[in-house]
């Protein structure tokens, strides 16, 4: 009996996000049908989350205002 290594991407029972372990095949199917894993030799081939990278949202511009202070800006309920 082999073991099927994964990476998981939610927190399950206890493992945590990030972490790697292996388990029965029928085990770690069921781990990345429910979204809970995914196997660690199809990681590359998986596309990235959207809003993954640091400036996603914002075009890599940061918060500073037309000052050059961060946060001058108001929010958009109004408040500075």
């Amino acid at each position: 009996m082999s073991k099927v290594i994964v990476i998981f991407e939610k927190n399950w029972r206890g493992y945590a996000a990030g972490e790697t372990a292996g388990f029965d095949a029928s085990v770690a199917d069921g781990l990345v049908a429910a979204g809970f894993a995914i196997e660690a030799d199809k990681k590359a081939s998986k596309k990235p989350k959207a809003g993954v990278s640091g400036t996603a949202g914002t075009g890599g511009a940061d918060d500073r205002g037309a000052d050059g202070k961060p946060g001058a800006e108001p929010d958009t309920d109004g408040k500075p």
